[in-house]
């Protein structure tokens, strides 16, 4: 048996196309080390809109808290608390367009701290750089007159209060309790 003869012309157009095809998969160059610094700085360096666009990587691993410190004295309270923020989430921080607040409140659903000032707090702006990782938010409530006992034991108890993170528009992407207990390893 015979196998079919092919035009000479499609034969050679074949072979042709088949050499040129394994040709040009056959050298491969490596990247020029300028082609990956380009691609390592366009991976570091994302920019961020919002603290919303990330939200939920402020989180305990990246945020480390102390115990909340509240002290009375006339008619405010200063809540202060030292937090250490992770290089990972400071470098998101620090490439975020619209700004972003920090400010203490009561816990989810409870109104206990609410009832006892006389206004709202202004939120609070911490100015974050690259060599430091520890920051103190401090922060004072003016409150109403004469609070009970009850009141006041209520005002002083970390356990009652929560530290969040908040975006361009006030409102929290990122909610931290149990502000008694220190999640700082010091």
């Amino acid at each position: 048996m015979f196998a079919p003869k092919l035009p000479f012309s499609i034969m050679v157009s074949s072979l042709f196309l088949v050499i040129s095809l394994l040709m040009s998969g056959c050298e491969m160059s490596p990247p020029s080390d300028s082609e990956e610094k380009i691609n390592e700085a366009s991976v570091e360096k994302k920019h961020f809109r919002s603290v919303t666009d990330y939200h939920q990587e402020i989180n305990g691993q990246n945020l480390k808290n102390s115990v909340l410190g509240i002290t009375k004295q006339d008619g405010t309270a200063t809540l202060e608390m030292t937090i250490h923020i992770s290089d990972y989430l400071i470098d998101k921080m620090l490439n975020t367009e619209e700004p972003y607040y920090f400010t203490y409140g009561d816990m989810p659903g409870e109104k206990t701290i609410a009832k006892l000032l006389v206004e709202s707090p202004s939120v609070l702006t911490i100015e974050l750089n690259r060599t430091q990782k520890t920051y103190t938010i401090s922060q004072q409530i003016k409150l109403k007159e004469s609070l009970s006992a009850e009141e006041e034991q209520a005002l002083l108890s970390p356990q009652n209060y929560v530290l969040q993170v908040l975006n361009e528009e006030k409102l929290a992407v990122s909610t931290f309790i149990g502000l008694d207990i220190a999640t700082i390893i010091e």
